[in-house]
Parts: structure tokens; C-alpha cells; sequence
């Protein structure tokens, strides 16, 4: 069978999917820019998986040294032996009492699955399916079925974002709050639940008050009780997910459960601190258009006062006189027709600032909040004359 197409297409689910119900035996190839990831398959389960680019960090030998059960000197002894002889890495670190082979495979296994599950967050790509015999060791990997793959893999997906909103980051670290309760057994959580919902179908004494039922925490179970002994100050997600040799998913979600429950605190990193953003021009004509328009305002009523004062001290053929009263009106109406320009003028100047470029009209200033309607007209009995070309414009006193 050859199958060949993109992840928009077709998803990592259904091609697991189909290759698992099949029993298809071949390598699965998926890329997503210059990462590339090898599945291999026998009879529909999958044995390995191998990642191009993969970091050093991510090697099986680097995996078990941060995981505490193998030294960087043991393991840079067998890497020495493994150029020597071209033997399995596995093998040697057997051979030599490092590990033992159930404990090399439950690394192994590890690797496997963490690659695949990374996977499930691939939102473009290409995939290849290509038949062809499988060689692999079987005695580092043992097989893992489609189905328990796509289980763990749709599961993941699902639980993430909540998981994520309790520990947003794997550079988080935490400080404990209070040591664990002591476990309860099954019997016993089992009799409490029981003896709560008969309390709740029967009723307890009656004391004449009726309260609400607590809160449910979260389970604290065994993998909460394998991940709290592991949390110390300073250390990050990333360094406790390798101590307990639980994958990145389930580390994560205990940790979670246990800041959930008033055990743990988490410590954000430096990075993720929300940060006052920068300052634009934008934002910054947003914050000073208010004070920039009420200083304008002030600044036009003193000229219109000083105005009339002025024109009050002129009465001997000023404007005043009663031989003048129609140029009297027309020297005031257009001196309030000049402030108005400058608002509108400065108005125009902070829409340019915001979008790049000036209005078609100045109707955009009323709709930006930067005017009312009635600016587009006072004193007149017609709105401003404006015209805008290019990067400029033209803005004039209405004829009236």
C-alpha cells in the first residue's frame, strides 16, 4: 500500500487509523518544513520512531543521564565502544551492567511515544506511507498498538489547554505549600464516597441549616505522588518531566493538579511576565488626542474672549459701532471659523497618525471620536470646505 498526501487533508489520526486496522507493515514519513519524522510499523503496531534534526538532548543516552539512572561517564564509555565495534548503543550499556534491558526498554519506549505525541499538534505537513520489511531491535522496543497510540494521543489534545492555563510554560517552577495528604485506599475513598451519597439520599441530622456540598478537588493520585517528591525551587517542567520518566503530558498535568490543589505555587519565567507593550504611534495619539483636543479648547475659547474684548474697546468707528454692525458680526463669525480650522487641522493630523493616510471626508473624525458634528459646521450655516489629494489636503472656511 502507498499513500501518499497532506495533513490538511488527511490527519495523524486517520492515517494511524488505517494503518493500524490494515496491519500494514512499513515507515510512515511526515514533514513539516525541514523536520522530518519516521514511524515504523509491523503488522499495524508501531516499533520505533525517529526524528531528523533531533537534538542532542533528545538522544536515548542524553534522555537516561538526565533521567538519573545512567552517569555522562558511562555513557560516554559506551558511545566509544559503540564507534569501535558499530554495535547497538542498547546492547553495550546491557552488556556492561549500566541498565538492565527492561529498564532500556521502558526509555525507549518513552522516546517513541513523545515523539509521536508531538505529532498530534501538526497542523500542515506531508505524509508518505511506504510497505516494506521493518528491521528493528527487538530488544529495546517492544511493539505498541495504533489504538492505545490514538487513545493517548486524542486525550492529550483534549486535556492540554486546560493543563496549560495552570502551568503555561515548561520553564515554570514551583514552591511547595504544605506536604501531600496521606493516601487514602481504594476501599476507603470507595466507603466515603458511598457513605456521602447516602447521607445525601437520606439526610443527616436534622439541625434546622442547610449548607451547599464543598467542592470537589482534583485527584491527587499516583502520579501526583511520584512528581511532588521531585519539585524543588528553581527546578523547571522540563527538568522534573525528565526525572520521572512520565513524558512531558502527564508530568505537566500532575503538576498542574498539584498547584490546583494548594500544594504547589507556580513561578512563572521571566519570559512569560506579561510586558507593558510598546509604544506605537498609534497608542501614543490615542493617549494624547484627549488632552491634546480640551488644551485646543481652551485655547479657542481665550482667543474668542479676547476677541470680544477686543472688540469691546473699539467704539469709535471699530467694529462695534452702530454704523458697522454686519462687519462686526462677520469679523467674529470668522475668527471662530479659524479656531475651528485649527481643531479640525489637528484632528486631521492624528486620523493620519493613526492610519497612514488622511480622510476622505471629515465625517471620519466624527465617526474617531475626535469631533462632534456640530465642529464640522460651527459658526456656519455650511460644513468646512476639504478636499484631500496625495499625502496633503485642503481645508478652508465654507462661503456663506
Amino acid at each position: 500500500m502507498s499513500l501518499r498526501g497532506t495533513l490538511g487533508d488527511f490527519g495523524i489520526a486517520d492515517i494511524f487509523q488505517l494503518i493500524g486496522h490494515q496491519a500494514k507493515t512499513g515507515v510512515l514519513l511526515l514533514k513539516d518544513r525541514e523536520l522530518e519524522v519516521r514511524i515504523f510499523f509491523v503488522e499495524g503496531n508501531v516499533v520505533k520512531a525517529e526524528q531528523s534534526l533531533r537534538e542532542q538532548a533528545d538522544l536515548l543516552g542524553n534522555i537516561m543521564v538526565r533521567a538519573g539512572v545512567l552517569t555522562q561517564a558511562q555513557l560516554n564509555e559506551a558511545l566509544d565502544t559503540q564507534q569501535r565495534t558499530l554495535r547497538r548503543l542498547g546492547d553495550i550499556l546491557v552488556d556492561v551492567g549500566a541498565v538492565t534491558r527492561p529498564l532500556l526498554k521502558d526509555f525507549a519506549r518513552l522516546q517513541t511515544t513523545e515523539t509521536i505525541y508531538r505529532l498530534f499538534q501538526w497542523r500542515a505537513g506531508t505524509y508518505e506511507f511506504t510497505g516494506q520489511l521493518v528491521d528493528y531491535d527487538e530488544g529495546s522496543y517492544d511493539p505498541i498498538r495504533s489504538e492505545n497510540i490514538l487513545m493517548e494521543g486524542f486525550r492529550m489534545v483534549d486535556e492540554w489547554p486546560a493543563v496549560r492555563r495552570v502551568v503555561p510554560s515548561a520553564l515554570c517552577t514551583f514552591v511547595g505549600l504544605r506536604e501531600l495528604p496521606p493516601a487514602a485506599g481504594p476501599a476507603a475513598a470507595d466507603d466515603d464516597d458511598l457513605l456521602a451519597g447516602m447521607k445525601d439520599m437520606f439526610g443527616g441530622p436534622d439541625t434546622g441549616e442547610h449548607k451547599a456540598p464543598a467542592p470537589r478537588k482534583s485527584v491527587i493520585g499516583a502520579a501526583e505522588r511520584q512528581v511532588f517528591p521531585l519539585v524543588q525551587p528553581g527546578r523547571t517542567v522540563l527538568e522534573i518531566v525528565d526525572l520521572t520518566r512520565l513524558g512531558e503530558f502527564e508530568t505537566t498535568k500532575a503538576l498542574a493538579a498539584l498547584v490546583s490543589n494548594g500544594v504547589l505555587e507556580v513561578i512563572l519565567p521571566p519570559s512569560t511576565v506579561p510586558k507593558k507593550p510598546p509604544l506605537t504611534a498609534r497608542k501614543l495619539a490615542r493617549a494624547v488626542v484627549p488632552i491634546f483636543l480640551r488644551a485646543l479648547v481652551f485655547a479657542v475659547a481665550v482667543i474668542v474672549i479676547g476677541l470680544l474684548a477686543h472688540l469691546g474697546s473699539t467704539v469709535d468707528g471699530g467694529l462695534l459701532s452702530k454704523e458697522a454692525p454686519r462687519a462686526r458680526k462677520a469679523a467674529l463669525v470668522d475668527a471662530l471659523g479659524e479656531a475651528g480650522l485649527v481643531r479640525l487641522r489637528a484632528a486631521l493630523q492624528v486620523i493620519r497618525i493613526q492610519n497612514g493616510r488622511y480622510p476622505d471626508s471629515l465625517d471620519a473624525l466624527v465617526q474617531a471620536g475626535l469631533v462632534d458634528e456640530t465642529a464640522l459646521v460651527f459658526p456656519y450655516r455650511t460644513p468646512y470646505a476639504y478636499r484631500r489629494h496625495d499625502d496633503a489636503f485642503d481645508l478652508v472656511l465654507p462661503l456663506y
